[in-house]
């Protein structure tokens, strides 16, 4: 799943361009990613146990690609705006 998932996010960052809130299709395969991200089951970089980092550079086109797909709000209290 995950090697069709990364394969989906390539070809849809290809056309990144193109991608708008409407886009179905690459919000499906999108949320999908943020979901892995979300319950730990991936990361966008990992160690790679020889003292470095790995970057999944698919994972983080995915989060590129959600700020494509949602429009932007205000969100209450925001930077601890006011209200705290």
């Amino acid at each position: 799943m995950t090697t069709d998932l990364a394969t989906a996010i390539e070809a849809a960052w290809e056309r990144r361009d193109t991608v708008t809130p409407a886009s179905a299709d690459v919000r499906e395969v999108v949320e999908a990613a943020l979901e892995l991200l979300d319950n730990g089951t991936a990361r966008v970089a990992e160690p790679d146990g020889q003292g470095g980092w790995q970057v999944n550079q698919w994972l983080k086109k995915a989060v590129l690609l959600s700020f494509r797909l949602n429009d932007n709000e205000v969100v209450p209290n925001g930077a601890a705006g006011p209200g705290l």
